[in-house]
């Protein structure tokens, strides 16, 4: 059972969240309490709904009520550079200067839990687009229940470059038991996408392969992809590649009516691109992941995959197209895969659910 779902002798978990997202706020409004430790400002119209910035006194008033058993989880994400680096409480300042206690003292929140101990599990989640952890998030493994990590390499020891080893950890760190101990919380997780609702079950397709994104100063993936791209269209194919930035509506109405959508690597590995294309009846070219994941899309059966020597982007795209009842089915099959695992509400009730088997209280 979802540690989310209705049952008469269950209540829904009350949660607190602390750090720059909100993502369970938004699913669960009513039983979720953000402590905000962002830079900027908590967002525009969430003040006092729950939302309040992750003051000293707030932070342990909060903490007091975790061991009184009014939460009965906490979420916690990982700040990306540490609180003490001036770019965070220097930001913060300038942007809130009327506010210079609040501003300057939130962004500390998450480091604050080094001091506390609780009986209240901890899901930890990096959702940021590095694949290293950096050595000021240590601590949070320590305290995680269960740790969710976007972009984890598929050697997880990887997360450790330019943080506990100066370059590859060694054996020394890979046969340490506090290490295996902290890696072996980690699950990995998705980015969650926005719900897109999108008129009938086979929208009209007038273009072979979309794709609309920064080339020249993003991925190498992407800058040896777009000349394949480009020598396709010189062969025919009807390639559809928005030079201008498109407002949503047409972002939408141009995905939905291509059969393919390029969604190469960018910072990272994943993007939503992969999921607004399911949502949009439209099959995603990706290149091979670089990291594990979460409820994985499959090839042949969801997406194409294609890796990065020369040819075998067109190659892929050449014989999917060669298949276009194929294209149908698979783009049926992926969106339900999407809609069940990779939106926003399912990597809540996910996070939920394992850190909460984790800590021994759900089957």
């Amino acid at each position: 059972m979802s540690a989310t779902a209705e049952s008469p002798n269950r209540t829904r978990p009350r949660i607190l969240e602390l750090g720059s997202w909100h993502y369970c706020k938004d699913i669960y409004p009513e039983e979720t309490d953000v402590l905000w430790t962002g830079e900027r400002p908590i967002p525009r119209g969430r003040a006092g709904k729950g939302f309040a910035d992750c003051t000293p006194w707030r932070f342990i008033k909060a903490m007091g009520e975790a061991r009184r058993g009014t939460y009965d989880l906490i979420i916690v994400y990982m700040p990306l550079r540490p609180a003490w680096h001036p770019r965070y409480w220097l930001r913060a300042f300038f942007r809130q200067p009327l506010r210079p206690l609040s501003a300057m003292t939130r962004v500390f929140g998450v480091s604050w839990l080094r001091f506390v101990k609780l009986p209240v599990p901890i899901a930890v989640l990096d959702m940021n687009d590095a694949f290293i952890v950096g050595s000021h998030n240590f601590f949070l493994l320590d305290k995680a229940t269960a740790a969710f990590k976007r972009e984890l390499p598929v050697d997880r020891w990887h997360i450790l470059c330019h943080s506990a080893h100066p370059a590859l950890p060694t054996r020394r760190i890979r046969r340490n038991r506090r290490w295996n101990e902290r890696l072996a919380k980690i699950r990995p997780i998705s980015l969650p996408a926005a719900r897109i609702d999108t008129a009938g079950e086979h929208p009209e397709k007038t273009s072979d392969v979309f794709f609309v994104g920064e080339v020249a100063e993003n991925s190498w993936v992407r800058r040896v992809g777009l000349a394949e791209l480009e020598a396709l269209r010189s062969k025919g194919l009807k390639i559809d590649i928005p030079r201008d930035r498109l407002p949503h509506d047409e972002f939408l109405r141009r995905l939905s009516s291509a059969w393919l959508a390029w969604s190469p690597s960018g910072y990272s590995w994943e993007c939503y691109r992969t999921a607004e294309a399911a949502q949009c009846l439209t099959v995603p070219v990706l290149n091979y992941p670089t990291v594990e994941r979460h409820a994985p899309v499959r090839e042949h059966e969801h997406v194409l995959l294609y890796d990065v020597t020369p040819g075998s982007l067109s190659s892929a795209i050449e014989r999917g197209l060669s298949d276009k009842p194929r294209l149908r089915q698979m783009a049926l099959d992926l969106r339900d895969h999407v809609r069940k695992y990779h939106l926003q509400d399912a990597m809540v009730d996910y996070v939920i659910d394992e850190t909460l088997r984790a800590d021994g209280r759900t089957a």
